[in-house]
């Protein structure tokens, strides 16, 4: 079970700050591998995961933006009815909240990849064996 890390960026909610973000990692030759971002009304999270955590740590000081760093798990699933179900029914089974969640999958992907902020990281990665 993957623990990657995380990159939060917290951006003031207006016009072109995620732009901003994006355009210098991919400036820098960083790949965006996933993100969730939202609005809140003020200062917005967005968690990024890049190729390279520690250079894009560096690009984002340099933009003087706000920037935290945490361990997520970066799970695989199959992409198949049920699959999610599982993960939720087996971390509730030890007694693990999920904080949030994201996922993806390509229109032509046979398996998702399920990003999942939780309570007990290990714990988490002990419950979610074999999937």
């Amino acid at each position: 079970m993957p623990k990657v890390k995380q990159i939060t960026v917290w951006l003031e909610s207006k016009p072109g700050e995620l732009g901003k973000v994006a355009q210098a990692l991919g400036n820098a030759k960083v790949n965006i591998t996933a993100f969730s971002c939202w609005g809140t009304g003020g200062e917005s999270p967005v968690h990024l995961q890049v190729s390279s955590p520690a250079k894009a740590k560096k690009i984002l000081q340099g933009l003087g933006v706000r920037i935290t760093e945490e361990e997520v798990l970066r799970v695989t699933l199959p992409d198949k009815p049920g699959a999610l179900g599982d993960v939720g029914v087996r971390l509730g089974q030890a007694n693990i909240n999920v904080d949030y969640a994201y996922a993806t999958l390509g229109t032509a992907a046979k398996k998702a990849d399920v990003v999942l902020a939780v309570s007990d990281l290990a714990g988490a990665a002990k419950a979610l064996r074999g999937i």
